[in-house]
Order: C-alpha cells, then sequence, then structure tokens
C-alpha cells in the first residue's frame, strides 16, 4: 500500500507514504521486497533528493536506507549464549533471529541501495543536515563501506570528503556517530590508492583524513565489549596513507606515534601486525628514524628491543613488517650498535635470513648487508658478531634457496663482506 502511495500518487501522500515506509522497513520481510523492487528504491532515492533539508520528509527517507543497510551487531561467543538463553526463557527456543537479516542478505540489499544511486544525493544532504540526519547518514554509508568491491566507487562519488566532513562537523558529544564515520573512512582508504582520492583539483587534503583514523586506535572507552576491528582498520588505512609521502608520513607520527606505538603490543596478533606495517612505512622518514637511531637514549634502546621481539614473532606478516622497518633503520650507525648490543639481537636477524619466504630472506639478508659493511670498528665489530653466530652457513644456504636475482645478489654480496673480513 505504502510503495503504491508513493509510486501512483507521489506528490499527494508523498509524506505519509515514506512514513509508512520507515515504521513498516523495520521488517525483514519489508526489507527484501523494498530492495528487490528498483523501480521503489529509485523513487526513494529521488524522494530524498529533492526533500528540504532537517524536514520529516528527509528524516524518515534516510530512516527507510538506515533500516535497508543496516548489519546485526557483532556478538561475542559470551554475547550469543546470553541470546540463546534469553530466547529460550522468552519462548522456548522459538525466538530466533530472522534469516533475512543475516550478513548475506544484508550485503546484497547494500549493494541494490548503492546501486539506486544514493551516495551523491547522501553527500549533497550532509552539506546542510542536522546532527540527527547526518548521524543517519554516516550509518548508510558504514554499512555500504561493509562491501570491499564498491568502497573505489564510494570514494569516486564523495563519500571521503563526506566522512572526513561529518567527523569534524559532529559535536564531540555525538561520539558514537563520530567513531562511526571514522570507520566507515578508514575501510574506504584501506582499498583505494589515496593518489586517486585527494590531491590534484581535489578540495580535501590527504592530512584531513589523519584524525579522523588517530581517534579509533584506541578502543571505544563507552563500549561494554573490546572491539578491536576499528583499531585494525584504523592502523591499515594509515600504513595506506603512509606509503604516500614524507608530508603525511611526518603528521602521522606527530599526531599518533604513542597510540601506534601501544599497539605493537597488542595481544591480537593482527592488530600488532597491521602497526608494525605502519611502522615500517614510517620509517622511511627521518623523524621515525630519529626514534630508533639515538644509541644513548634508554626509550631508544626499549623501542629497538621490541622490533627485533617482533621481527621473531611467530606471525610471519609481523616478522615481515619488522624486518622491512629493520631493513630500513640499519643504514643508521645507533640502529647498529643497538642490534649488536643486544643478546640475541643478531640471532634474530639471522633467524630472518633462515626463513622459507624469499621475502623474509631477503629483508634479512639486506640488514646483514647493511651492518656489517658499516664503516670503521661498527663494521669490523658487526662481521665478528656475525660470523660467531654462523653467519656465513647461514648466508651459504640462504643463497642456495634463493630464487630471485635480487635476493641471490645481495646474499653473495654480504657473504663476500663476511669472508673478505672488509667492508
Amino acid at each position: 500500500m505504502f510503495t503504491n502511495m508513493l509510486i501512483k500518487n507521489p506528490d499527494e501522500s508523498k509524506q505519509n507514504a515514506i512514513e509508512g515506509l520507515a515504521y513498516a522497513s523495520l521488517r525483514a520481510k519489508v526489507k527484501e521486497d523494498l530492495a528487490k523492487n528498483s523501480e521503489v528504491l529509485k523513487k526513494l532515492v529521488k524522494t530524498l533528493e529533492e526533500a528540504p533539508p532537517k524536514s520529516p520528509l528527509t528524516y524518515g527517507a534516510l530512516s527507510i536506507f538506515v533500516n535497508l543497510t543496516r548489519y546485526q551487531p557483532t556478538q561475542s561467543e559470551e554475547e550469543k549464549k546470553m541470546s540463546q538463553l534469553k530466547a529460550y526463557a522468552n519462548a522456548a527456543g522459538k525466538l530466533q533471529p530472522d534469516p533475512l537479516n543475516d550478513d548475506e542478505h544484508v550485503s546484497e540489499r547494500c549493494k541494490r541501495v548503492f546501486e539506486s544511486g544514493i551516495t551523491p544525493v547522501l553527500v549533497s544532504h550532509s552539506k546542510n543536515g542536522s546532527v540527527a540526519s547526518l548521524s543517519l547518514i554516516i550509518s548508510i554509508i558504514y554499512s555500504l563501506s561493509v562491501t570491499t568491491s564498491i568502497r573505489g566507487q564510494l570514494a569516486q562519488q564523495g563519500a571521503v570528503r563526506l566522512l572526513i566532513g561529518a567527523w569534524t562537523a559532529l559535536p564531540t558529544s555525538e561520539a558514537l556517530a563520530r567513531r562511526t564515520a571514522a570507520q566507515a573512512l578508514a575501510r574506504i582508504l584501506i582499498s583505494t590508492n589515496p593518489t586517486h582520492v585527494f590531491g590534484g583539483t581535489r578540495p580535501t587534503p590527504q592530512s584531513a583524513a589523519i584524525r579522523p583514523l588517530v581517534s579509533i586506535i584506541a578502543p571505544d572507552p563507552n563500549a561494554e565489549t573490546r572491539d578491536l576491528l576499528p583499531t585494525f582498520e584504523a592502523l591499515m588505512a594509515l600504513t595506506n596513507l603512509a606509503s604516500t609521502d614524507d608530508d603525511t608520513r611526518q603528521t602521522i607520527i606527530r599526531t599518533a606515534w604513542n597510540d601506534i606505538e601501544e599497539q605493537l603490543l597488542s595481544s591480537n596478533a593482527r592488530v600488532s601486525k597491521a602497526a608494525v606495517e605502519l611502522i615500517c612505512n614510517l620509517v622511511q622518514s627521518p623523524e621515525a628514524v630519529a626514534l630508533y637511531a639515538d644509541y644513548d637514549n634508554p626509550q631508544t634502546k626499549n623501542r629497538l628491543h621490541i622490533l627485533l621481539a617482533l621481527a621473531d614473532a611467530p606471525d610471519e606478516g609481523t616478522r615481515s613488517g619488522a624486518g622491512g622497518a629493520l631493513a630500513s633503520l640499519t643504514g643508521y650507525e645507533g640502529v647498529i650498535r643497538g642490534i649488536l648490543a643486544r643478546d640475541r639481537g643478531v640471532n634474530v636477524i639471522l633467524g630472518l635470513c633462515s626463513e622459507d619466504s624469499e621475502d623474509l630472506r631477503h629483508r634479512g639478508v639486506f640488514v646483514v648487508y647493511n651492518m656489517i659493511t658499516a664503516e670503521g670498528e661498527l663494521g669490523k665489530l658487526a662481521r665478528e658478531k656475525f660470523k660467531e653466530a654462523g653467519g656465513v652457513e647461514v648466508l651459504m644456504e640462504s643463497a642456495k634457496k634463493s630464487r630471485r636475482s635480487e635476493v641471490v645478489e645481495i646474499t653473495v654480496q654480504a657473504l663476500k663482506v663476511l669472508l673478505d673480513g672488509a667492508s
């Protein structure tokens, strides 16, 4: 009835139709029917496009799209068990979640909503909407951003600018909406090339994305359960941004270094890996190098100790990130001194050289080469330490296993230096 009112008598009964659908679309069956009706979807988008800002019509139309695209909240194992117990208590186990609300159905509805051309309309409304309507717009973009395949198109259609603007415009009292905007932004920036989103004639600078992303590195202090997904996604997005230029790297270091360092020690392997991969990109900047290269500073020694520990972590991706960072940092005397001073420093590096992964061996051998070709007494000490630890045998084995020319070449050069005893 409501869809007929919207399509056949749009001017006379538009408001009633929208209000009715906003309520009816709370039901899963109605969500499915609406999402599968492309004519109705396009009519809803058109209605939203023409609705005055801050009007009941705008709020109603946005509410319908929120209902269509909303995923069920992620539950921990404990929360799932509690839900099951409540279901048994309420209706002897008959109260089951509606299968039409599972992730697969919601994902399909999100694709249909996106294909209806909603993103540019949301961008327009975000510029002069109320706090309430802005929160609804963020919720819709957040749900759409779950689908990896449309993230690039979301960025092209203005979603990144929308999310940065919304995060900046919303008052700090709207903490949940701001976190939601920042996480949606993180997801889109994980999957897109920053140079395609920022720069050139585009009005939004890349640096504008950094503060929103940094704001969700630390877990939500108001949440009952600790959700590390926003942390992980923010670190991944920042890693992507940090691959671009020194200005961006310096801004991330100044804004977020302490938060990033804290996540290096996370008990969650994926978070720790994401943090060390970000560090690997950041140490291309002189500002980050300075945080590792001052050998006489106890804090610097501790940082290097953590990086070496991560180069020996159980997770291969973590070892790779830490090895990449060490490959960059061992161009500096203070870092070489720091590694040589650690009890297992040389052994950790040789461990990388012994890996099955050619990428990891490349990183390890590169670090060895940097250290043993250092000038003067430092290089001599490094050569002695690596020889004592069986470095010649390890490098010979690495050379046999390696197939890529650049890995073989650096391994042979390192072996030559160790056997000749001169840099």
